[in-house]
């Protein structure tokens, strides 16, 4: 879709249409969402978009989404042509590899913000694709601190190094990939850039998020996302580690606590599942990987 042809919902018809299906006079509206009666025929004409607070108050007085409602206002103020812009930070603030190379200070990669569809290729080909795309866009990840200044024009020149990643089966223990591999236990590969991992060391593995998988990650992620993850690294409540729990990993966040692993309950959750783990050995040996990607799916 060309930007000559993109535009924002009119959600000023929408509001004035849903005020009409609800039986309510502007006036009415108005009182409900703290306003003027005049703001409202404004609103309702186009001639003017409501701050956030006012759009959610709209919305609740309409029963409607708050969410489509806060964005609309947003988007109308910061204006269409940087929406891209938006989306583009937003990828930037789930990658932690590429968070941490943002605040480095090093050479950024050129990101391009065009989608490729592929409507005429099977599921999996689609979604080959769209991790090819996802991959192109994060390509390095910032080194420790170098005892002297990085020549960074010669860090830019280095080409980047293709990883395959094995998509494992919901559950299945990473240990797997440390001999001969059966293909019941791979649903597929990725296709990365190695450079996101930084130098080489351990296993680099991916699940997709499924769900049953769900419970620990929901808020975090959605079904059909996936988590990439490498063995290492640090664990901390804001990393989606690969937990060794009886014969299964699970996907969770988690906290050390008392000579314990709290898996941390997803939203919406109340329930801390607990994996002792009395010492370092015992922690190491629990945590099978922890998270280096979130690609959305």
């Amino acid at each position: 879709m060309s930007k000559e042809s993109q535009r924002l919902p009119s959600l000023n018809a929408r509001i004035k249409t849903r005020r009409a299906q609800l039986g309510l006079t502007g006036a009415q509206l108005a009182e409900q969402a703290g306003i003027s009666a005049s703001y409202v025929s404004l609103i309702e004409s186009g001639a003017k978009v409501p701050d956030e607070d006012v759009a959610a108050r709209l919305a609740d007085a309409l029963g409607d989404d708050e969410g489509l409602y806060r964005g609309w206002a947003r988007a109308a103020r910061l204006g269409l042509d940087k929406l891209g812009l938006v989306n583009q930070l937003e990828a930037i603030a789930q990658t932690p590899a590429y968070l941490d190379l943002v605040e480095s200070g090093h050479s950024l990669p050129r990101l391009d913000s065009g989608a490729v569809t592929r409507r005429q290729q099977s599921d999996a080909e689609t979604l080959r694709a769209r991790l090819r795309e996802v991959a192109s866009k994060l390509t390095t990840v910032a080194a420790p601190a170098p005892t002297r200044k990085p020549d960074l024009r010669q860090a830019a020149e280095i080409e980047a190094a293709p990883l395959r990643v094995p998509l494992l089966v919901d559950g299945v223990d990473p240990i797997v990939l440390e001999g001969p591999s059966p293909p019941s236990k791979i649903r597929d590969e990725i296709l990365l850039d190695a450079r996101l991992f930084g130098p080489p060391a351990g296993l680099v593995f991916a699940y997709e998020v499924t769900e049953s998988s769900l419970g620990h990650l929901r808020g975090l992620a959605q079904p059909g996302d996936l988590v990439v993850l490498r063995q290492g690294g640090a664990v901390s409540p804001d990393r989606i580690c690969a937990v060794r729990v009886g014969d299964r990993i699970v996907l969770s966040r988690v906290r050390l606590k008392d000579q314990a692993l709290l898996l941390l309950p997803g939203e919406g959750e109340d329930t801390f599942d607990t994996v002792p783990v009395p010492d370092a050995q015992s922690l190491q040996a629990t945590i099978a990987g922890t998270h280096v990607l979130l690609l959305r799916r």
